[in-house]
């Protein structure tokens, strides 16, 4: 194996790992709402449905888009409107009317996203779908063989990319510290729908 090719691969993974995304939002948000325990299935269900994806990057999925350049439209919009259903839930438990000792109804409140939501949601994450499709292209000089290129893949984006995202949901568990009131977490619900909806912008215009 090519260890400067490996090198190269480890530090694109950490970069495109930790930097901010729906997938690290979503992992903030809901661990800063509903605390770090309730936010690991989330968390395991961002990987599952990513190294999922990372497989099927490295047998053609790739080839796949380039074939059929409207399937890029369908993950944009597909991305954007799930994302708009995550700003309706945390915009709804904002502006929801505030229950016994100023807290919202629970009928009223959001909550963490579901494992396998999480899982499937990569499907039609953008910057999932680049972050895959560009390691399967640029590191396909690891292996001989794509079953060998998905294991390795596979193996350092556990390694590497997995504990980046514990630190958004470690960094969301240390914000719910400083959220001591119902009004608190409003407030935090409508910042996090309006993050949320720029990024949706962001991933339409993109």
């Amino acid at each position: 194996m090519d260890m400067a090719l490996y090198t190269g691969l480890v530090s694109f993974v950490i970069v495109m790992s930790v930097t901010p995304g729906p997938n690290n939002l979503m992992l903030m948000s809901s661990s800063a709402l509903f605390g770090v325990r309730a936010t690991l299935p989330t968390w395991l269900g961002v990987n599952l449905g990513f190294n999922i994806l990372l497989v099927a990057a490295v047998f053609g999925l790739g080839e796949l888009v380039a074939r059929f350049p409207w399937a890029m439209l369908v993950v944009k919009f597909g991305g954007a409107s799930w994302l708009l259903w995550m700003v309706w839930l945390f915009a709804r438990a904002g502006l929801s009317t505030a229950g016994a000792g100023g807290k919202p109804a629970a009928s009223e409140r959001s909550r963490p996203i579901r494992f396998y939501e999480a899982a499937l949601f990569q499907w039609v994450n953008p910057k999932a779908l680049l972050m895959t499709l560009s390691a399967a292209g640029a590191y396909i000089a690891l292996a001989d063989t794509p079953g060998e290129r998905a294991v390795l893949m596979v193996g350092t984006f556990i390694v590497f990319g997995s504990p980046c995202g514990l630190l958004w949901v470690f960094a969301g568990g240390a914000l719910k510290r400083f959220m001591a009131d119902g009004r608190s977490a409003r407030i935090l619900n409508l910042v996090i729908a309006a993050i949320l909806l720029v990024t949706t912008v962001m991933i339409v215009l993109g």
